[in-house]
């Protein structure tokens, strides 16, 4: 069994998924608070992998300003950064499920080496993403520049919606999928919502949700 590594109270894996949740909803506080408790070396492969999860740049030119901003750490404007949940982009993404776990794998590869690294400025992505690039490549956004307001909300502590089955904590409790996990259907659920009402009523049930103790609290008065 593999040991969980901690960090200021709360898992590696929910620090993981605090940096994933934060660019798609937006937050940027929870993205400098991630990346002062994690090495840029974790914290990097998610942003960049998360730019064809969820941010879809609509250009090589708009790929290449998001490596930028997560280069020079400015979050403020990779989260003014509209994801494909606010394009419409969202069914077309979540129907291409199957083929694109499928397809990914096995020609991200390719992808990579006679697309991405002649067109932009990335050199490797982690193959875990490949059915993201996949699905990005085949769809080809061109809707270039759109933004939405980044969220700005002290960090008080961990969300409880940040801690889902991707994560330590979320397992331990059985909650495996939570308001922003990257499911297929719940990307789906998030992108009906977002065409429908925008981020805002997103972004008030994430602001409102419980914060959750650290761990070694609990591991203290708990156990």
């Amino acid at each position: 069994m593999r040991e969980i590594k901690f960090r200021d109270g709360f898992s590696e894996s929910a620090w993981k998924s605090l940096v994933v949740k934060s660019l798609r909803i937006g937050w940027v506080e929870g993205l400098e608070k991630a990346s002062k408790v994690l090495p840029p070396s974790i914290v990097k492969p998610l942003l960049i992998g998360g730019l064809f999860e969820d941010t879809f740049p609509a250009s090589f030119e708009e790929l290449n300003e998001c490596l930028e901003e997560i280069e020079t750490k400015n979050y403020e404007a990779l989260c003014s950064r509209e994801t494909h949940h606010g394009r419409g982009y969202t069914e077309e993404f979540c129907d291409m499920a199957d083929e694109a776990c499928q397809q990914g794998p096995l020609v991200g590869g390719d992808i990579m080496n006679k697309l991405m690294r002649k067109k932009s400025n990335l050199t490797w992505l982690n193959p875990r993403v490949y059915n993201c690039l996949y699905t990005w490549a085949k769809i080809t956004p061109e809707d270039v520049g759109v933004k939405r307001q980044p969220l700005h909300m002290e960090f008080l502590g961990m969300p409880t919606n940040i801690l889902d089955g991707h994560t330590y904590e979320g397992k331990r409790r059985g909650r495996i999928v939570a308001l922003l996990s990257g499911h297929y259907e719940n990307h789906r659920t998030i992108g009906k919502r977002v065409m429908k009402e925008g981020w805002d009523k997103i972004r008030e049930e994430f602001m409102t949700d419980t914060l959750v103790r650290p761990a070694w609290i609990e591991q203290t008065l708990f156990n």
